[in-house]
């Protein structure tokens, strides 16, 4: 049995639990905000009432002193901030808190309606007439109100805002008198209305300092309405009737907030109704679900502290780029992290400020670990641009699962992520250049084969480091100097500059900045996907395998882009050269032991753009032992070392696909029994002949090439 609980009160919800808590005689301390809300809590020797608003640090204070064994809050719906105050606190002492839901007007949770269940016994003076439409917004499940005004029917319908500042304004383009049962604290709002002190009839509790500063923002006399309620449905309209009000302001406070009484009494006076709505979906519990589980102990049935966490993609770094559901989830958050950027461009310095907790941090481990201390309801991680576009939302997302399931039984972890505006999106817009079919590269801490992509792409769109100048340089080297580059510098910020030139033309003008580039090549295609021509080639003396059987060594492997790759015996580099092409985002090793072969490799790997290609001079399997675990290999030439080489390959303890070739029957001979003693999966093996045509005068003949053995399997132990 529970014996011990600390309840946020201050709402109907709030003093049914209080009697109850006094009625099973449950050690209780009840917080209120107010003297007023304190007079209707019942008393006795094991409640003890305190009064006063509290901010975090005086709660975690009373929770830490009083160590209740739950945490019941049943503050008002609209009282988000003391919500989200209360969870962070109870999230950071590691107490059970439970959150009590207030029944909204639609239907309760035996599914019955509750505000239609009413207005069938409401007799017919109350039937409301059929809907008619007037370009508002209508509440779900609720009718029109009808009047006759000077003869002519009018409509009005059941309005809905997100908030005060939204209601007032769509007040200010209704006329007539109305009825603010929304409470002191929400005036402020209406000020700004048009003949606000004449117009405002506020219903308020009968409390001295409620009155008081609704005479201070200039209301008096009949306008200030000093009523406890909950009111009846015919005390609404004689309300609406006596103060002649066209328009009844109020929050969708549920039927424990007196909402349908409301509305069926507005209808009677022919009043419009605009509607405030509650600032979340809630979930929780219910009044007597909160019963019996403090009648039936609780233990494990105690629901745990729930926490949103939502990574955002915030666009380019102004307010204008960010979505307005980056900025909705932004405002909830207690607790918002992300590197010092990103906290710029959202206007936030770390530290405390407005009751929020602001964290200068990027690192996974870091954000896991200040969401759990903190015990935020609702954290906020922020990622620049859009969140699944070269993000770090991938690493987050791993590190929050992991959170998740560290938390299992304390808290309900929930994650969200919520995509912005890449900076590739937004770039494309601003040229008026469709991306859809560009070839996209970043240049943050990676090696791109840049000349390959642009040569082999009409547009490539690069993030940068701010090497623009080099990038340029290379693509002018590289033979590619009128490729077209746009760059956009500073996207979306009041310093946005896009410029336009050949990069061969480069030159360097005004302030560095965050820089992307949009490249348009018009002579794409220059290198084949496989089977470069041989006279493409640097080569010397060096041997160099034929187009035709790369064509084919390049299929056995079936190389993935991000793969890693040897290239044992590797000559030219030829094949090296177009390994790399195809693992644009993996490393290809040549392995050479001629002085000459290592600088031809190198050589081509400049020619063909390849930054992936690292040309390693030695002999296998020595040179292997310091290199990284290769996802495939091929293996050109041995020297007599095949079962050496293989069993290095074997000690590096990764699957790997690995394809040679032989041009003599003892080498074909000497590969098949190693498929056979390495025991290699999938092993196949051809002979590949291939004969050309050579003109000779008018006519043509044939000229053979020397045949080659390719002989591949899968490496698994």
């Amino acid at each position: 049995m529970i014996q011990k609980v600390m309840l946020f009160a201050g709402t109907t919800e709030g003093r049914l639990l209080c009697e109850f808590l006094s009625e099973k005689n449950i050690t209780a301390c009840v917080c209120v905000t107010t003297s007023y809300g304190e007079q209707l809590l019942p008393s006795g020797e094991n409640m003890e009432i305190c009064t006063g608003a509290l901010d975090r640090a005086q709660m975690e204070e009373k929770l830490s002193s009083f160590r209740p064994q739950l945490v019941i809050d049943a503050t008002h719906p609209y009282a988000r901030l003391a919500t989200e105050n209360i969870r962070a606190a109870c999230g950071f002492l590691n107490l059970p808190y439970i959150r009590v839901v207030r029944e909204s007007c639609g239907k309760e949770k035996n599914g019955a309606e509750t505000a239609t269940a009413a207005e069938k016994t409401a007799g017919p003076e109350k039937t409301a007439e059929p809907e008619k439409t007037t370009g508002l917004t209508t509440t779900a499940g609720l009718t029109d109100i009808t009047q006759k005004i000077g003869g002519q029917e009018e409509s009005r319908m059941l309005t809905e805002a997100d908030s005060m500042e939204e209601a007032a304004k769509l007040l200010e383009k209704m006329e007539g008198s109305i009825l603010v049962t929304t409470g002191s604290k929400e005036l402020e709002a209406l000020r700004g209305l048009p003949g606000f002190a004449k117009r405002i009839f506020a219903r308020i509790l009968p409390q001295p300092e409620m009155v008081q500063k609704c005479m201070e923002m200039g209301l008096s006399g009949r306008h200030i309405i000093c009523m406890q309620g909950p009111f009846s449905e015919e005390m609404n309209y004689a309300m609406l009737r006596e103060t002649n009000a066209r328009i009844l302001l109020t929050k969708e406070s549920g039927a424990a907030g007196g909402f349908p009484e409301k509305l069926r009494g507005a209808r009677r006076a022919g009043a419009a109704v605009v509607v405030v709505k509650r600032p979340v979906e809630e979930e929780g519990c219910s009044v007597e679900e909160v019963k019996a589980l403090l009648q039936n102990g609780g233990g494990n049935t105690v629901p745990c502290l729930r926490q949103n966490i939502s990574i955002l993609g915030i666009g380019m770094g102004s307010a204008d780029s960010m979505t307005e559901g980056v900025k909705k989830l932004l405002s909830r958050a207690g607790l918002v992290a992300g590197a010092g950027r990103m906290l710029d461009a959202c206007g936030l310095t770390e530290g405390t400020e407005n009751r929020r907790r602001v964290l200068c941090a990027w690192e996974p481990d870091i954000i896991c670990r200040a969401i759990e201390e903190s015990g935020e309801a609702q954290t906020a991680v922020l990622m620049s641009g859009d969140s699944g576009f070269y993000s770090g939302t991938k690493k987050l997302l791993q590190a929050l699962e992991a959170y998740r399931e560290q938390m299992k039984g304390r808290r309900e972890v929930t994650i969200h992520v919520e995509p912005g505006i890449s900076s590739l999106s937004y770039f494309a817009s601003r040229l008026q250049i469709s991306w859809e079919d560009a070839k996209i590269l970043s240049c943050h801490g990676k090696e791109e084969n840049l000349l390959a992509a642009v040569a082999g792409h009409r547009k490539t769109f690069v993030l940068t480091e701010g090497q623009t100048g080099e990038i340029c340089a290379e693509l002018t080297a590289g033979g590619l100097g009128d490729t077209l580059v746009y760059e956009g510098t500073n996207l979306s910020g009041p310093g946005e500059t896009i410029r336009k030139y050949p990069a061969r033309e480069y030159r360097r003008e005004g302030k560095d900045g965050l820089t992307v580039l949009f490249l348009i090549n018009d002579r794409y295609g220059r290198f084949p996907v496989t089977g470069i021509p041989e006279e493409s080639f640097l080569r010397g003396r060096v041997p160099m395998t034929k187009s035709e059987v790369r064509s084919v060594i390049l299929s056995k492997l079936s190389v993935k882009e991000e793969d890693i790759v040897y290239d044992c015996g590797a000559g030219t580099g030829s094949v090296s050269v177009e390994l790399a092409l195809a693992a644009g985002k993996g490393r290809v090793y040549a392995v050479e032991c001629d002085p000459e072969g290592i600088e031809l490799i190198r050589r081509n790997g400049e020619k063909f753009g390849c930054r992936n290609l690292t040309a390693v001079e030695g002999m296998a399997p020595q040179v292997l032992e310091g290199l990284p675990a290769p996802d495939a290999v091929f293996i050109g030439g041995t020297k007599g070392r095949l079962s050496g080489i293989l069993e290095a390959l074997r000690q590096k303890k990764k699957p790997m696909r690995i394809c040679l070739s032989a041009v003599t029957l003892e080498t074909v001979s000497e590969a098949l029994g190693c498929v056979e003693s390495f025991r290699l999966q999938n092993a196949g093996a051809c002979q590949i002949a291939v004969t050309g045509l050579q003109p000779i005068g008018g006519l043509h003949m044939l000229k053979a090439q020397n045949p080659i053995f390719l002989i591949w399997g899968d490496l698994t132990e």
